[in-house]
């Protein structure tokens, strides 16, 4: 029998209101992007239309970086770089440029050419089944960053059949990218969610950073087990608990370690991390989870993080 179970409640903001100030504009927009919803709400005179232009900003990169839609330029890359290079426009080479750094920086924990083995795992089906091993030994031989060639403004795969998936970045640069944009309305303070990645800009009502607290991950949807503060930072949370699947009364979650083919498997069930860039936290997270803590500590010197946070499978959590 199988069970399928969804749970997104990552990150609880709880400091959210600028009520008390009668002559602060507020402005609120939502939708569905990145596979995932999507919250901004800002506070100043142009509230309204920076929280529209920031939603118009997620929706042109969903469009310019998702490996689903036929008209991305990651849709055309997957199609077409086994065969020859293929021409990119100067920001799809700069996100693909910075993530591939990071695949070498993690050793691969990270790896942005772990396509082939989600869609074998297909865990968004109605009914996903665990593949056999024969077929995770087969799609990993088509997963391996250092196989990518990235080179003026083209970039090429040596193996046919691989392909490129920024479901571990694209959210985080999309936010980056939006918080931008608020700040060119002239937004100061705000807090945008992305499905688990927060950017808090300027401060609350208090006069105080924001206060967001990491969601329990065997607790109730608002139940948290710490609490961040957060002024103009980012905090991104991947956890095993996101997104899983039961199976003959085992649980499969949709993290996948590029090195097994399976899923990630170090004890930990959640990872939180505060960066100033949403980008690098997004990554980050999705490393150290499938390399693990003490892994992520030998090379953590080679990242600018402020702080992150772990949950392992006995629900003891520790900070750094």
């Amino acid at each position: 029998m199988i069970k399928k179970f969804w749970c997104f409640a990552l990150l609880i903001v709880l400091c959210f209101s600028f009520s008390s100030c009668a002559k602060t504009k507020k402005a609120t927009e939502s939708a569905f992007c990145l596979d995932t919803m999507i919250n901004i709400t800002c506070y100043g005179q142009n509230a309204s239309e920076a929280a529209k232009a920031a939603v118009s900003e997620i929706r042109r990169i969903e469009f310019l970086l998702s490996p689903y839609i036929e008209t991305s330029e990651i849709y055309q890359i997957n199609h077409n770089a086994h065969k020859s290079p293929c021409k990119i426009s100067d920001e799809t080479a700069f996100v693909i440029g910075q993530a591939l750094e990071f695949c070498s920086l993690t050793d691969g924990a990270f790896d942005i050419t772990i396509k082939p083995l989600v869609d074998l795992w297909n865990i968004k089906a109605e009914n996903p089944i665990p593949p056999t091993d024969e077929k995770v030994n087969e799609a990993k031989q088509k997963v391996d960053y250092s196989l990518v060639t990235l080179k003026d403004g083209f970039i090429s795969f040596a193996k046919e059949g691989m392909m490129i998936d920024l479901g571990g970045a694209a959210k985080g640069y999309a936010c980056d990218k939006a918080v931008e944009i608020l700040k060119s309305y002239g937004i100061k303070n705000a807090i945008l969610d992305l499905g688990g990645n927060i950017y808090a800009m300027g401060q609350s009502e208090k006069k105080a950073p924001w206060r967001i607290g990491l969601q329990d991950p065997s607790g109730e949807r608002g139940e948290y087990f710490d609490v961040v503060e957060l002024s103009d930072l980012s905090c991104v949370t991947s956890g095993s608990y996101e997104r899983y699947f039961e199976y003959d009364g085992k649980i499969y979650h949709h993290i996948i370690n590029p090195h097994t083919g399976k899923c990630a498997d170090t004890g930990l069930i959640s990872v939180s991390v505060v960066a100033d860039s949403s980008f690098q936290a997004d990554m980050l997270s999705t490393a150290i989870f499938v390399m693990g803590e003490e892994e992520f500590e030998k090379i953590k010197d080679n990242f600018s993080i402020k702080k992150y946070v772990v949950v392992d499978k006995t629900n003891n959590w520790r900070a750094y």
